[in-house]
């Protein structure tokens, strides 16, 4: 029975060979060979009672970097016979023909995988679904994770776990990581979230995974390849979900609908093999691959094939060969005009195809050639259909500042335009150029001015963004007004220092041409907006296209080329300086130890890569390093800082101190120089010791000693680096967030790390959905109404009835001052900590005060805030001044007043509630949080009969169910307080101010009335004349009082509902 290949790591532990062939291995299990080994294997089936399979055949070639794979299993031997008869007769002759041992491997590989999918019964795949969604019913019953944690695949595998290893089952959800192991009685499990793995280490049977506290080693005897490459894929799935959080371009990730596991591992393998596909070729990220084959490419000029692979996708046919520097090809659909089946004495199974441009490509020996021909054909017509323009206008690009301004050619300058115009000749021109190691050498000794910005366009990939987004640009820049002040304010700072030395930008028109392209790009991108060093790339692009092609271009480095470079934390320039640390510390050992002393090797170089060296080069010579690095890659910024520091390493191993190093290093790319510049007065020549430096000879000796560091080695430590980069962000941020909410809850450290994972959680399932750009265009950490209801029904106290749907989103407006729709982290813990530690009366204030109209609380906030203004205290703040009066207990500082809050010390867990929120106010005056205002008011306003029916009802759906006993207390109070205000029964504040009340405080209070109605105010003992009333529409209304009071006389409510709740208890409960 044919099987998905898989890798296997027991080829000889279980097995024994019966035949073999260059490719293949037929084995027996050794539980049919007889002897001790055999009896071992058939007492663990027994015990087991498990029916294993007998017979199975590898894909075995004698090549270290590859694995085994299992391609078919069988129970009998004639069934397994079978298979191997067809591989001997079908398989094994093809691959013969083939001469590298990766191209053998992928081609046996697709070959079983379709015999896989044309030969499983609809049947056997049903079975296998419905095996996978009972499996993923047990991880959700087992880890108790939300729903939405779609698992994507489970593995069996060891553990090492107390100096044992435990054998189970690893489960890889989209959140998690969890194994359950149980064995002899003894359970081992444990759940590890993706956001919390700060690295991923490869071993020689599985892999380690690093947290902040624990480290896990997994052992995987099968697939262990598979395994790693999901563990690292779902690991960078939850990186940038934390980039979200932090600020990022990377919203959305997994957006398409994930309803079953072949969906879900579908989408990850197909985003993956796309990612790096567009990375291969510059092509934009919206171009999702549809699948590649390997074949061979004829090379006209030197008459013979190269071997390598073609890539298919809806807009683009692309080849490369195995060495990358040797050919690369990328033609758009849009201009493909023929495609015929050839078949030759030098190519079998060829395709031939003709460019709009006369540019003709021959493959040969292409697998499954109608196939491909077919989806051409289909791809082909779809991009007809779609109406655009040609790509290709190859006058119709690059007409910049520099082309206007300089009128004069130097004669190096023509004989590069002749060189260029001899390789167009021979190669081809536009986008179908064939990009060979004698291109590579034209674009490092610098592009012609006149050929710059065709040549930008098309090896950066904007040409292709260009063309699908016409007149974007122009929508952008009409909408420029909807750029924020500050960041308007930015770009307008920055203009007069983008190139301040070229005459473009001496004048208004080049000014006025960079500010548009700006503000279109944070009109476009508003999550980035602007960041320092966009300016002077930008003023750099101008110089050679045209407004909108400069604005593509800044889209493609941003985005795609220097991913997380230009946000608010940069987060992508962070990375690359712990990716450029390991490559200098493995080439340059010595001076790694010398700079990393000095602490001067990040001082330097982030600009240089965040500025493409403009900022240290002057920018007639670091033109060539941006020509390159469209055609290199992000890897030539390494090669060139690498090249720089090798070249000054006697100098620099010799300074004592940071300042020093970044003169001396200052003073040498000063002196970089380009001989083929127009300009030659903005090449600075050498100072000190330093002589003039070619740009050309620097950028060649960068080829010569790192050309060995590929795109692959850096994307390798891009991913490692990256865990820890943005973990050690979180863990800032997080510190942060915390000291603005400690001092002014009651909540233990232990809890306030649970409602922040919480919330975390909430805010990046935020992030991936609509309301990104809401989350951050304050620049804080908030979450909507929908997160905070999931926070709220997971591990509030009140989040238990039948209700808390409703009562978390009154909670949620209460909490909402200045009406956004957004929470920060500081209103929440506010508003746990009262539902939760909170005494009788607050939590009672909050839940009344939440069942008041809009206008009714909005009068509360304005009543506090002027009270604040005038002077005026409550009795909280009255309160906080009777404790800053016993100075001498510690909690306050002596010391301390208004102006200078540092002195006071944090407030124990045992500190009245109303004193810690009175230290917050003071603390952040800025607050005007309708919670804290209800904190400190004294004057609520009376509860309408409506009003108090809503009440009640989520009153009754406070409590679980099987609380009877205080249903039957609540409807007991309820008619109580409405006999009270139907006027039924008699109030019974009146009675007890009349017999209870002394005469001292009576004559007080009188007092306070007579004060109060003459400054026009409604004193709370006034009010006590209107309670009860009824109002014009005959509905009655009742103050706060009154309501609290009658709760009170029912101790078996207030039993319940007084309790206190750490955060803890109500997660377990």
């Amino acid at each position: 029975m044919w099987i998905k290949p898989q890798q296997s790591g027991l080829s000889k532990a279980l097995w024994s060979t019966e035949q073999t062939n260059p490719y293949f291995i037929l084995q027996v299990r050794k539980s049919e060979t007889g002897g001790l080994t055999s009896k071992v294997l058939g007492t663990i089936d027994s015990v087991f009672e498990s029916k294993p399979y007998l017979y199975r055949i590898l894909l075995d070639i004698d090549n270290p970097v590859e694995s085994s794979y299992c391609v078919a299993y069988g129970l009998t031997r004639e069934e397994v016979n079978a298979d191997w008869i067809w591989l001997t007769r079908n398989l094994v002759p093809v691959l013969e023909t083939i001469e590298d041992p990766r191209d053998t491997v992928d081609f046996a590989r697709a070959k079983i995988e379709s015999l896989v999918a044309q030969k499983m019964p609809q049947e056997e795949i049903a079975k296998i679904d419905m095996k996978f969604k009972m499996t993923s019913e047990k991880f959700h019953k087992l880890f108790q994770v939300p729903e939405d944690d779609k698992l994507v695949n489970y593995y069996s595998c060891n553990v090492w776990y107390s100096n044992f290893p435990r054998q189970g089952w690893l489960y890889l959800s989209l959140g998690h990581l969890c194994f359950h192991s149980f064995f002899l009685g003894k359970t081992v499990q444990f759940i590890i979230p993706w956001t919390e793995v700060i690295g991923i280490e490869k071993t020689s049977s599985g892999f380690r995974i690093i947290t902040r506290t624990e480290k896990h080693t997994f052992i995987l005897f099968f697939n262990p390849e598979e395994t790693v490459h999901l563990v690292q894929e779902l690991s960078k799935i939850a990186v940038k979900s934390l980039l979200n959080g932090i600020d990022s371009n990377n919203a959305n990730y997994l957006n398409e609908d994930l309803s079953d596991r072949t969906s879900v591992r579908q989408y990850i393998d197909a985003r993956t093999k796309s990612e790096s596909y567009c990375k291969r070729f510059n092509l934009p990220f919206w171009e999702r691959l549809d699948g590649f084959v390997n074949c061979n490419l004829w090379f006209p000029f030197t008459k013979t094939d190269i071997s390598g692979r073609l890539y298919c996708s809806p807009n683009f046919l692309c080849f490369i060969s195995r060495v990358d520097i040797r050919c690369k090809v990328v033609i758009p659909m849009k201009e493909i005009a023929v495609v015929e089946k050839v078949d030759s004495n030098v190519l079998l199974e060829a395709l031939h195809i003709t460019t709009k441009n006369k540019n003709t490509f021959m493959f040969g020996s292409v697998p499954q050639r109608d196939y491909l021909c077919c989806k051409i054909s289909d791809f082909l017509h779809s991009s007809i259909n779609s109406g655009s323009n040609r790509v290709v206008r190859e006058s119709g690009y690059g007409r910049g500042f520099q082309e206007q301004l300089l009128g004069i050619i130097s004669p190096r300058q023509a004989v590069k335009e002749h060189l260029w115009q001899l390789h167009f000749s021979d190669y081809g021109r536009g986008v179908c150029i064939y990009r060979t190691k004698r291109l590579q050498e034209l674009v490092s000794q610098g592009i012609p001015d006149k050929l710059r910005g065709e040549m930008w366009l098309i090896l950066s990939g904007a040409l292709f963004d260009l063309d699908r987004h016409r007149g974007t640009f122009a929508d952008l820049l009409s909408r420029k007004d909807q750029v924020s002040a500050l960041v308007a304010d930015e770009i307008e700072r920055d203009l007069h220092r983008s190139l301040p030395e070229h005459p473009a930008y001496q004048s208004d028109r080049g000014i006025s041409a960079l500010r548009n392209v700006l503000l279109a790009y944070a009109v476009h991108n508003p999550n980035v907006g602007y960041c320092q060093a966009m300016n002077m790339v930008t003023s750099l692009f101008l110089l050679h296209t045209s407004e909108e092609e400069a604005f593509w271009l800044l889209v493609s480095v941003v985005e795609r080329l220097l991913p997380d470079y230009y946000n608010k934390k940069v987060v992508g320039a962070i990375v690359d300086q712990n990716v450029f640390e390991i490559l200098l510390k493995k080439n340059l050992p010595e001076l790694h130890k010398h700079l990393c002393k000095l602490g001067v090797l990040k001082m330097v170089t982030m600009s240089w890569f965040l500025t493409l060296f403009l900022s240290i080069i002057p920018f007639t010579s670091a033109i060539h390093i941006v020509d390159c690095f469209f055609y290199e890659g992000t890897k030539f910024l390494f090669q060139v800082a690498l090249q720089i520091l090798h070249h000054n390493q006697n100098m620099l191993l010799m300074v004592q101190d940071d300042g020093e190093a970044m003169s001396l290093l200052n003073d040498f790319t000063d002196a970089i120089c380009n001989q083929d510049s127009p300009i030659q007065g903005m090449s600075k020549k050498g100072d000190g010791d330093f002589t003039a430096v070619e740009i050309q000879a620097l950028i060649s000796h960068s080829y010569l000693n790192f050309g060995h560091i590929t795109m692959a080695t850096v994307e390798s430590l891009r991913n490692s680096e990256r865990l820890k980069v943005v973990q050690s962000i979180e863990d800032q941020d997080k510190k942060s967030l915390l000291r603005t909410v400690r001092g002014i809850t009651s909540f233990r450290q232990e809890e306030i790390d649970i409602l922040y994972r919480k919330f975390q959680e909430c805010r990046r399932k935020m992030a991936l959905g609509s309301d990104l750009k809401i989350s951050h265009t304050s620049g804080k950490c908030v979450i909507g109404m929908e997160q905070y209801c999931d926070m709220f029904l997971a591990m509030s106290p009140w989040g238990k009835g039948s209700c808390s749907n409703v009562i978390s989103s009154r909670v949620f407006l209460v909490l909402d001052h200045n009406k956004d729709g957004l929470l920060e982290f500081a209103d929440t813990i506010f508003g746990f900590d009262v539902m939760c530690n909170g005494t009788i009366d607050q939590k009672l204030r909050l839940f009344y005060y939440m069942h008041l109209d809009e206008a009714d609380r909005v009068s509360v906030v304005e009543q506090v805030n002027l009270d604040r203004i005038t002077g005026k205290r409550g009795s909280d703040a009255s309160a906080y001044n009777s404790s800053t009066d016993a100075s001498e207990s510690g909690i306050v500082s002596q010391s301390s007043t208004d102006s200078d809050m540092d002195h006071i010390s944090i407030p124990s867990s045992d500190t009245p509630i109303h004193f810690r929120k009175s230290v917050g106010l003071r603390r952040y005056p800025n607050t005007t949080s309708a919670f804290l205002s209800l904190m400190e008011s004294n004057n609520l306003p009376l509860m309408k009969q409506n009003q108090f029916i809503q009440m009640w009802k989520s009153f009754y759906g406070l409590y679980p169910d099987d609380v009877i006993e205080v249903y039957s207390a609540i409807g007991r109070v309820g008619a109580h307080i409405t006999k009270i205000g139907e006027g039924k029964e008699p109030n019974p504040l009146k009675s007890r101010s009349q017999s209870e009340v002394g005469e001292e405080a009576v004559e007080a209070l009188c007092d306070l009335v007579d004060e109060l109605e003459l400054g026009g105010k409604l004193s709370p003992l006034s009010s006590l004349r209107h309670q009860g009333s009824e109002t014009e529409e005959d509905e009655w209304e009742l103050s706060y009082d009154i309501i609290k009071y009658i709760i009170q006389t029912e101790p078996l409510i207030m039993e319940v509902f007084e309790g206190m709740h750490p955060i803890v208890s109500s997660i377990t409960r």
